[in-house]
């Protein structure tokens, strides 16, 4: 785990309760669901929520979930001097939006506007959103003033085995496989980035660490889920260069993204299903 880990852990919240699928439709059909936490409470009505759809349509396959960290009363850290980390990440969330939608991704996100949203609703989400399709990834995206460039956090829970019904809080478990496979994705499209205008081959791409860490929310994800932190570039003597505020910084690593996804949409194994059916029988 890196130094800056433990901010990201620290700061990670939010989410509103969303409407899922019941268990027993879920075990009508005969597939592994994580139930959410009982009784969550209904939050009350946010004029900038987003509208989480009944279902996928079913000619579009392939479903992202954005989740724009922190909103409403959390502002997570200052960035960049002054700004609260819940602008930098909503930017970032709406500038790779508009990227995915115009490559034909169903994109789904958890908070359009600055709203209160909490870890499970978050991952209900996600859960519901992406639920039948045929192949999936979520990101969850944050801002550090630490370390430097794009840090990609996978769950730190193991690998195993999807019974019938997956436990809320250990879930991403069924698909840890398929989300290290995703953040190697992600990875090398940010090796192949560059930090400089102009897309200059000369140039240094931007920087990315891979980790592992328990992370609330999505460690409740049902589908290859990464946490995206973005830090500022730094020079030799660890100078920041270009800060996360940087509005050609966010459209770098939003195009990075971008074809890190598309690449993984064209990648014939990844999919969206658990690691293992075993006990999913109806």
């Amino acid at each position: 785990m890196t130094p800056h880990s433990k901010p990201l852990l620290g700061r990670i919240s939010g989410w509103i309760a969303a409407g899922a699928l019941t268990a027993a439709s879920m075990a009508a059909s005969g597939q592994a669901f994580a139930q959410g936490p009982a009784q969550v409470p209904a939050a009350p009505a946010q004029p900038n929520a987003p509208a989480v759809p009944q279902r996928v349509a079913p000619a579009l396959r392939f479903v992202v979930v954005l989740d724009a960290a922190h909103g409403g009363d959390d502002g997570g850290g200052q960035v960049g001097g002054s700004v609260a980390e819940k602008t930098v990440t909503l930017e970032l969330s709406v500038r790779l939006r508009s990227l995915l939608a115009a490559r034909g991704f169903w994109v789904v996100t958890t908070r359009e506007g600055n709203v209160n949203l909490d870890s499970d609703a978050r991952a209900q989400i996600a859960n519901h959103a992406t639920f039948g399709a045929g192949d999936a990834a979520c990101l969850s995206l944050h801002a550090s003033e630490a370390g430097t460039g794009v840090h990609i956090f996978v769950s730190s829970l193991e690998p195993a085995a999807a019974p019938r019904f997956l436990a809320w809080k250990t879930a991403q478990s069924a698909y840890v496989s398929r989300s290290l496979k995703l953040a190697g994705t992600v990875n090398s499209a940010l090796e192949q980035s560059s930090s400089a205008d102009g897309g200059d081959a000369n140039a240094a791409p931007i920087p990315a660490t891979l980790a592992r860490a328990s992370l609330p929310g999505l460690d409740s994800m049902t589908c290859p889920a990464l946490a995206i932190e973005m830090a500022p570039l730094r020079d030799a003597d660890r100078k920041i260069v270009t800060d996360v505020t940087d509005s050609d910084y966010q459209a770098k690593v939003a195009q990075a993204l971008a074809a890190a996804l598309l690449e993984w949409r064209s990648d014939a194994a990844p999919d969206s299903r658990p690691d293992s059916r075993v006990g999913a029988q109806p």
